[in-house]
């Protein structure tokens, strides 16, 4: 083997660590999954039994499911905005210079440090009807007291609170590091040339954060489709279905009604939809950041 030939080979047994991992902990699991969801499962006797597209056909007909679908596509549909412009706007409050602006970077970025198990149980603790502290809120500035998780028109916002409360901290600082990469000389340029701050954020920040942004777009709507903590902490999809996702009912079918296969197909529905929503959103920022 020539010297030349020898390093090129190097980079590869660098990651291959990684690939190893990657095969074993994600991709495995991916294909078995997709194997699954044409076999129905009887864990107790260890049998499988090839079934083709019979829990596919069961999804389109199970109201449960679509419903999940219809609240999961809505969940994303109202938190990811608002998610990602309220972290572009705390990421660009915070980019400045001060003694208090460390101060405020570490406030907004608290909740993403808290267990999302635990943050769950405070929220939940914070929504009881009876003694949950927002309620006490209420009450005491002459508000009636509200129901939110046990009450099937305000659960589903009350489940996107939390979740918005948790994740803006997290998206501020990826969002803030982008803002730290564009150069001070092309702000100070727009400045000499005349530019406001609208102007300048519009015309000069957005368009250079745009890399940046999209990531942040995309996963945090692939994090929200895969959204299931909150909802087995908090509501456990109730009540009446209302605040049901994809994903809880995958963990729904698998391990309370023992339905392996069934869930592995719900788990490549949603891995389809997932990717039918990233692919419209790379389209649709790429031809929106072209112009």
């Amino acid at each position: 083997m020539t010297r030349r030939r020898a390093w090129s080979v190097v980079p590869y047994l660098f990651i291959a660590p990684a690939m190893v991992g990657f095969g074993l902990f994600k991709l495995y699991p991916i294909m078995e999954g997709l194997r699954l969801s044409f076999y129905e499962v009887r864990p107790i006797a260890r049998t499988q039994e090839f079934i083709g597209l019979a829990n596919f056909a069961e999804l389109v007909r199970d109201p449960v499911i679509l419903k999940a679908t219809v609240n999961t596509l809505l969940f994303n549909l109202a938190v990811t905005p608002v998610q990602v412009v309220l972290a572009l706007g705390l990421a660009v409050l915070v980019n400045r210079k001060g003694r208090m602006i460390q101060v405020f970077r570490s406030l907004f970025f608290m909740p993403a440090v808290i267990s999302l198990v635990v943050a769950s149980i405070i929220w939940k603790l914070m929504y009881a009807p009876d003694s949950g502290l927002i309620n006490g809120l209420l009450i005491a500035v002459g508000l009636p007291a509200q129901t939110f998780l046990t009450s099937q028109s305000q659960a589903m916002a009350s489940l996107m609170g939390m979740v918005v409360w948790k994740g803006v901290g997290y998206w501020m600082v990826i969002l803030l590091a982008g803002l730290k990469e564009i150069p001070e000389s092309i702000q100070e340029a727009a400045i000499v040339d005349g530019a406001g701050s609208g102007r300048r954020f519009f015309s000069v920040t957005l368009p250079l954060l745009s890399p940046t942004l999209v990531f942040v777009v995309v996963a945090d709507t692939v994090i929200n489709f895969l959204l299931f903590v909150p909802v087995y902490v908090m509501t456990q999809g109730g009540p009446s279905e209302a605040t049901t996702l994809l994903m809880f009912e995958v963990y729904r079918n698998a391990f309370i009604y023992t339905r392996f296969g069934y869930a592995a197909a719900i788990s490549t529905a949603l891995l389809l939809v997932i990717a039918v929503a990233v692919s419209i959103q790379m389209r649709f920022l790429r031809v929106e950041f072209e112009y």
